[in-house]
């Protein structure tokens, strides 16, 4: 039977951290490379004029949302492929080919799912503008006409009134804010781990942060629990400019996972890009 294997992209730094460290980083979802994230259901309610809502509307509830996201939810991610040599994957996330692809075992997170008190949510990326239609439709259908047009009225005319079923509402959309990405990143295939999806929030004492030339970015890591039945990795996929060989790759995971690195699959990448 085909293993469900989900693949990490990185570059040698990242591989040796994951590896020796026995964590999975999860980043600040606002740090992305798309600069929709998280907000991209409000470009399909605006598209397909969802309930036909006004603008007003829509403006308001979006910057609520954004407030809600960033000062509560705090939500924050890992990015998989379900496809394990993605020449474009190569060269935006593993240092163009040199780096790494790390094959999970997704069962094994599903199997783990709230460890130490952290829980996280593996969901598949929603790219179909029509499907994402459909599940927004489904989802304001689940409120009542009236309620649906006391919300929209509340929204118009709010000011800077709080109402106390923004931040329920703002959770609502932020399961689908997780998920949905433009169809330019179909070729991506991504699965996502996520913390601090739908309303589960982040709270800031989990949070730890790295440094960059030009900001502070907050993480959450999940530790890949050896002492839990089955095998985390299954494969390990070297890149097309990747110099490091089998063997020390073999050692390096023998030496850090111990009889866990038995049966990892290690393979070069058959893309010819140098």
């Amino acid at each position: 039977m085909k293993k469900n294997i989900i693949y990490h992209y990185c570059n040698m730094e990242a591989f040796f951290s994951i590896i020796t460290s026995k964590q999975i980083r999860l980043t600040n979802a606002y740090k992305t490379n798309d600069c929709y994230e998280l907000e991209w259901p409000f470009h399909i309610i605006e598209k397909f004029q969802i309930k036909n809502f006004n603008q007003k509307f829509i403006t308001s509830l979006r910057e609520s949302y954004r407030e809600w996201v960033e000062s509560f939810y705090n939500t924050h991610i890992a990015c998989f492929s379900k496809d394990g040599d993605l020449l474009s994957q190569w060269r935006a996330y593993a240092n163009d080919g040199r780096g790494v692809a790390i094959g999970f075992n997704r069962d094994y997170f599903e199997a783990i799912k709230s460890i130490e008190n952290k829980e996280y949510e593996i969901r598949d990326v929603v790219y179909e503008a029509k499907e994402q239609e459909k599940l927004l439709e489904d989802m304001f259908s689940l409120i009542e006409p009236e309620k649906l047009k006391q919300l929209e009225e509340f929204y118009i005319k709010k000011g800077n009134k709080k109402y106390i079923d923004e931040m329920f509402h703002a959770g609502i959309i932020l399961k689908y804010g997780m998920i949905f990405k433009n169809e330019t990143f179909l070729e991506e295939k991504e699965v996502r781990i996520i913390h601090g999806y739908d309303q589960m929030a982040a709270e800031p004492d989990i949070f730890e942060y790295r440094v960059t030339q030009d900001d502070l970015i907050s993480f959450v890591e999940i530790p890949i629990n050896l002492k839990n039945k089955g095998r985390p990795i299954e494969e390990i996929v070297i890149g097309p400019k990747c110099k490091a060989s089998f063997k020390s790759i073999t050692h390096f995971l023998e030496q850090n996972l111990g009889v866990h690195s038995i049966g990892i699959e290690i393979k070069k990448s058959i893309s010819s890009y140098r």
